[in-house]
């Protein structure tokens, strides 16, 4: 029997043997121990690349992924969402660790979190002065994370001054006032707080 037939038939040694032995009911004894626990085994080989993969592995693998995308320490914890791990994982790399620091990344890592915000700084720096005139390092950049109303008291709170601190720009200013008139216009019908990104988190992500 070839190797791929034996394996589909489940019992990859117990297949092979030679003919005079399947009748014999001490040989599938002795074997089939052995078949169970090799096509067990096969199994999860052939199932780590899913495994490997944040946005298809099983929740218990994300908390072993995260080390090997670069969240150690505090920059992890394993009490968050399922949701949030596999959004931060899958973005690692790509957008959160190549851009860290910046406005966009503070509010990408913000979405993953399903945080509802709007980022507003006093200005951008052109060509060593700021865009109000200033010479370059002679006013403080600022920007201020905007959050709904209904957050006050909530544990999102904390968790924004937490990632604003780990993620956002470290040269700048920040403070975290509470404004719904910016969220107005922010809702899809028809989403939750959970939608992945690319649906609803588009519409909330920093400005």
């Amino acid at each position: 029997m070839q190797t791929q037939e034996a394996w589909a038939s489940n019992r990859p040694i117990y297949s092979r043997l030679p003919e005079i032995y399947k009748e014999n009911k001490v040989a599938d004894c002795l074997t089939i121990h052995f078949d169970e626990l090799l096509t067990e085994t096969k199994a999860k080989v052939d199932d780590i690349p899913r495994q490997l993969n944040p946005q298809t592995c099983d929740p218990i693998w994300l908390d072993f992924l995260a080390p090997l995308c670069g969240f150690t320490g505090e920059y992890w914890d394993r009490g968050w969402t399922t949701l949030a791990k596999r959004r931060l994982l899958t973005y690692s790399y790509q957008y959160i660790w190549s851009n860290k620091g910046s406005q966009d990344t503070l509010s990408l890592v913000l979405n993953c979190f399903s945080i509802r915000h709007v980022i507003l700084s006093e200005g951008d720096f052109i060509l060593g002065t700021s865009q109000v005139g200033d010479i370059l390092g002679s006013t403080p950049w600022e920007y201020t994370i905007y959050l709904p109303t209904a957050y006050i008291g909530n544990y999102k709170v904390k968790l924004t001054e937490k990632l604003n601190r780990l993620f956002g720009p470290c040269w700048c200013k920040s403070q975290i006032k509470f404004e719904d008139k910016y969220f107005k216009d922010l809702t899809v019908i028809g989403m939750s707080e959970d939608t992945v990104l690319g649906t609803e988190d588009n519409n909330i992500i920093g400005i």
